[in-house]
């Protein structure tokens, strides 16, 4: 039973010989509603239902459609349920007005939509959701090896970017927040998030926003007068406060709106900063020197840190597209491509150990106490004082950079946590957006406590840990292409919890730690912003406007749109705002404002550049709802057209495609696209004939309106 406004007889499993047919990877349902209003769906209706994937559910409000009904007063509504397989087929039938009437129903009782405040309703419906699921968290996974295998894997694809960042940070906060702090912090906070979240396949940690933002927010101690810690302690306190408020009104729900428009800009701001940041601290360094004999020790040392830059990301772009190589199994390319930056750390620290490269020691290294004494980096106690050197001006000035970070985390973590739960992984388990959203809030006390940098929702490492825990198979699609699917996940909390627990591990072996050179990390941090780029749409039609005309890929941007110059409008001004607030957050006073201009570009995609482009472009320019959920149009078209290039395909180049790495391809080869320096984005050639599809294979449900 939903609510009054429908009423849904059975929710039955489909027929066991309709199971035991071959399925295709994506369908459409379509189910009838009758409402009161013409102009407004209840979506919480079928929302309620106990259906495996909820999260598909979202879409719902993207794909309903609605027309009168010419001989009743009530509204005849489709709504378009796209599932990856048929999971249930619902019997449903329409209460009369009467029937309506002695149930309650009235003209108030109207099908519509979700409000965006609905006080604690979101996290109710959460914990309803996943309590009675929590105990089978806990249970003993189906394949135990998996389980171990994702969370060293995600241990791993953590580890080294935060030493990056932990390296950042202090270099813009006086050394006050270090490589101590930021693994305690990744430990503290990913145990609390595994054992009490909603959603535990999220894996938690510090990002480059997050350093981004600690150092350009650094300076405010100084305008307000006040000592580091206890002012950092307000600032934890009043952005975990904004997190527990959001999450039990429901303003989590404004997520929804953030299209790819904005998500493409905030890419291309990570990736631009990433490369400026590691070239000024590989380049800046560098002088003639005085003449002298130290001089020239300090400046040979200051070459060898870039040189071993430029290796270390040599080798991590190089492994980056070892599926790609023919030589070597797939399995052991896989796992050059996995841990590929581990890989390149390991030999850029052997090589900064040859004879000649570090002459007398002068050569700088990632800046710890080995071993570590359990003690914070900067002479201080670890809890803080929240009103030592603090005035009631300082208190309340903190909650600026406290709603930074809470702009900042409800795109960062929330998009983290859809990317980790999208329809490719088959998820059984529902999500919890807000308790997720509450939980993390939580998560900022012992930060502001023990003054560690708060963490969020890792991308990509966490969608890179859910692909870990999947269990996949080869099926043949409807171009006759071998692509993988998911079979099965362990939906446990175990590996999040584990990977946390190995930071701590990680702690006691700072003696390790301390050989890794530091141009070794800068180099690193290049790679990711070059890797931000790879496969970042604005960076791709700023090369298709090098291009001549007839030398443009043939895909929908290049195809569908009319004129040329609306894309090339389009990518200046996405160009323009991604330029804007990079010089903002890194040579302005108040760069810790930046992430205020992120959200703006919300308002501004919904209210304003619709209103100069046409929907029909917008549609290819940045889908969004309905044109991102239905994939298979795009990637059938992509397809095709290689087919129809005689390009060889590798059936294994075809597994896990996705919107993002089918972009940018043409007719001289196939492409696998890496968004944020994915680190399962590859590039390769292809090698296998495609065939026909057989008949039968390529048939498509529609639905006419």
């Amino acid at each position: 039973k939903t609510d009054s406004t429908q009423h849904v007889r059975a929710a039955v499993p489909l027929k066991k010989e309709k199971q035991q047919q071959p399925q295709r990877q994506r369908t459409t349902k379509i189910y009838e509603a009758h409402s009161r209003q013409t102009n407004e769906i209840d979506i919480q209706c079928l929302r309620s239902l106990h259906f495996p994937k909820q999260s598909e559910l979202l879409s719902l409000r993207s794909t309903c459609k609605k027309r009168k009904q010419k001989k009743s007063e009530f509204s005849l509504l489709k709504i378009e349920l796209t599932l990856p397989r048929p999971i249930f087929e619902i019997e449903t039938d329409t209460m009369a007005p009467k029937e309506m009437e002695e149930n309650g129903a009235s003209d108030n009782a109207a099908v519509k939509d979700e409000p965006l405040f609905q006080f604690l309703t979101g996290m109710k419906d959460d914990f309803r959701a996943r309590a009675p699921l929590y105990r089978d968290d806990w249970s003993k996974p189906k394949s135990v090896f998996t389980v171990i295998n994702a969370t060293v894997f995600a241990f791993v694809i953590q580890l080294i970017p935060a030493i990056i960042f932990a390296e950042l940070m202090a270099k813009e906060t006086d050394n006050n927040l270090s490589v101590a702090e930021v693994l305690l912090s990744s430990a503290v906070i990913g145990i609390i998030y595994a054992i009490f979240a909603g959603q535990p396949l999220v894996i938690m940690g510090i990002t480059g926003p997050v350093a981004i933002l600690l150092g350009t927010s650094y300076r405010l101690t100084a305008t307000f007068d006040a000592e580091y810690f206890p002012f950092f302690f307000w600032v934890c306190i009043w952005a975990g406060l904004m997190h527990v408020i959001s999450a039990m009104v429901g303003i989590v729900n404004l997520v929804w709106k953030v299209t790819p428009f904005t998500c493409q800009i905030f890419e291309l701001f990570i990736g631009i900063s990433f490369i400026y940041l590691s070239l000024r601290d590989l380049i800046e360094p560098l002088t003639l020197g005085d003449g002298s004999a130290e001089g020239a020790t300090q400046r040979s040392a200051d070459y060898a840190t870039l040189l071993l830059g430029i290796l270390t990301c040599y080798i991590s772009w190089t492994l980056h597209f070892a599926e790609a190589w023919v030589s070597l199994t797939r399995q052991v390319r896989t796992v050059l491509s996995s841990y590929n930056t581990l890989i390149a750390v390991v030999i850029a620290t052997a090589v900064s150990y040859i004879p000649g490269v570090d002459q007398n020691g002068t050569l700088d290294r990632v800046d710890i106490v080995a071993p570590w004494d359990w003690q914070p980096t900067a002479d201080r106690p670890w809890v803080t004082n929240p009103t030592q050197g603090m005035s009631t001006t300082a208190i309340f000035g903190a909650m600026v950079p406290g709603f930074m970070f809470f702009l900042l985390f409800i795109i960062d973590h929330n998009v983290s946590s859809i990317l980790s739960q999208v329809p490719k992984y088959n998820l059984t388990k529902p999500p919890a957006y807000h308790l997720d959203f509450f939980v993390l809030g939580m998560t900022f006390l012992p930060c502001a406590i023990l003054g560690l940098p708060p963490g969020n929702g890792l991308i990509p490492q966490a969608p890179l840990h859910v692909r870990a825990l999947c269990t996949r198979k080869m099926e043949v699609d409807q171009h006759g292409i071998t692509r993988e699917v998911v079979t099965h996940v362990e939906e446990q909390r175990w590996s999040a919890l584990g990977q946390a627990i190995l930071m701590f591990v990680a702690l006691a072996c700072f003696t390790v730690i301390g050989w890794i050179p530091r141009g070794a990390l800068f180099g690193l941090l290049l790679f990711l912003g070059a890797g931000a780029l790879h496969g970042n749409e604005i960076w791709e039609r700023l090369q298709f406007c090098l291009l001549v005309a007839k030398k443009r890929p043939p895909i929908p941007v290049v195809t569908k749109i009319k004129k040329w110059s609306t894309v090339v409008g389009f990518t200046f001004i996405q160009l323009t705002c991604a330029v804007g607030i990079f010089a903002v957050a890194n040579f302005s006073s108040v760069g810790y404002l930046y992430p205020v201009l992120l959200v703006i570009l919300v308002p501004i995609r919904s209210y304003i550049l619709s209103r100069v482009f046409s929907a029909e472009d917008l549609k290819h320019l940045d889908p969004h709802g309905k044109e991102e959920e239905v994939e298979d149009h795009y990637h059938d078209e992509q397809r095709i057209i290689h087919s129809m290039s005689n390009q060889e395909m590798d059936p294994e180049a075809m597994e896990f495609p996705t919107r993002a790495e089918f972009r940018g391809q043409g007719r001289e080869g196939l492409h696998h696209r890496a968004v944020n320096g994915d680190e399962d984005g590859v590039e390769r050639r292809a090698s296998a004939p495609a065939r026909p599809p057989a008949e039968g294979e390529g048939e498509i449900e529609m639905s006419l309106d």
